[in-house]
C-alpha cells in the first residue's frame, strides 16, 4: 500500500472551513461523505510503500499503545523525522487508509461533551507542533515508536517501548515526549533505560519521569544536555533515583507512593 498525502492548500481549506462545512461528516460518522471529500486531485499517493496493519482501541491501555505503536511505526520506520512532521500526510492517512479506525474511535467518544475537539485532535495538528504530533490519532503512534525504538537492541528494539507503555502510558506519554528535553531521542532513551534498571526502587509512572525531567532540566543550566550521550543520561538518571530513594523527605508527600516502591 502507498502512503498518501495532500496538497497544503487542501489541508488549509478544510481546516479553515471545518466548523462550517465539514464537521458534520465526522459527527455523523459519514464514511461515504468523507471518502467523497478526499476523492480529489489534491489528494495523492506518494512513492513510499508500507505494509498496512490494523489499529485498535479495543484493548486495555497498556496493550493498546504497544500494539498500535508497533503496527504504525514498524511498517513506516523508513520515514525520516522531517517527513514525519508533515501534517498533510497524517491528515490524509487518517481520512483514507485509516478511515475505518478513525470512525471506530469516534464511535467510542460520541457521548463526550468535547466530541468536536476530539474530532479535530484526531485528524489535525492543533497548536504546538511537538505536542500535536503526539495527539493526532496516527501521528502519535509513529512518534511514540520513534522516540522509544532502540536500534541498538537487535533482539527486541521495542523493549523500552514495551516497558514505558506497560504502566500509565496514557498518563505520562504526552507530558514526557512533548518536552523540549526529550525531543532529543537519545535523552529520552537514556531516561527510560535508567528507570527500567531502577524498577526495584521506583514505579513506572509519570511522577518519576517528571521528577527526572525536572532534575535534568536543572542540570541543563550548567551542562549542555544535547551533547551528552545516552549512556551519560542513563547514568545521571540512575544517580538521581538513588539519591531521592536515599532521601525520600525531599520528595513531596503526595508523590511518594506514586514514585517509590517502598515509602
Amino acid at each position: 500500500m502507498k502512503i498518501k498525502t495532500c496538497d497544503e492548500v487542501f489541508l488549509e481549506e478544510v481546516k479553515r472551513n471545518f466548523d462550517i462545512e465539514y464537521i458534520d461528516l465526522y459527527r455523523n460518522l459519514d464514511k461515504a461523505g468523507i471518502q467523497k471529500l478526499f476523492a480529489n486531485e489534491f489528494v495523492y499517493e506518494t512513492p513510499y510503500e508500507f505494509e498496512y496493519r490494523e489499529l485498535t482501541d479495543n484493548l486495555p491501555y497498556n496493550e493498546l499503545y504497544i500494539h498500535n505503536i508497533k503496527a504504525t511505526y514498524e511498517p513506516m520506520k523508513f520515514l525520516s523525522p522531517v517527513q514525519a512532521t508533515r501534517e498533510e500526510m497524517w491528515f490524509t492517512m487518517i481520512n483514507t487508509v485509516y478511515l475505518d479506525y478513525l470512525l471506530d474511535y469516534l464511535q467510542t467518544v460520541t457521548q463526550y461533551k468535547n466530541f468536536d475537539d476530539k474530532i479535530k485532535n484526531a485528524i489535525f495538528y492543533n497548536g504546538s507542533n511537538i505536542r500535536n504530533q503526539l495527539i493526532q490519532r496516527i501521528s502519535r503512534y509513529w512518534w511514540m515508536g520513534y522516540r522509544t525504538y532502540d536500534d541498538q537492541n537487535k533482539q527486541n528494539p521495542y523493549w523500552l517501548t514495551e516497558f514505558f507503555f506497560d504502566s500509565d502510558g496514557a498518563g505520562k506519554s504526552i507530558a514526557f515526549f512533548a518536552s523540549k528535553l526529550t525531543n532529543n531521542k537519545e535523552i529520552a532513551l537514556g531516561i527510560i533505560e535508567g528507570i527500567y534498571f531502577s524498577q526495584d526502587k521506583v514505579r513506572n509512572r509519570k511522577e518519576i519521569y517528571a521528577a527526572v525531567n525536572k532534575y535534568l532540566n536543572a542540570m541543563g543550566g550548567v551542562r549542555i544536555l544535547d551533547i551528552m550521550s545516552r549512556a551519560e543520561i542513563k547514568h545521571e538518571t540512575l544517580k538521581y533515583i538513588n539519591y531521592i530513594v536515599a532521601n525520600p523527605e525531599l520528595t513531596p508527600v503526595k508523590d511518594r507512593k506514586r514514585i517509590f516502591k517502598k515509602d
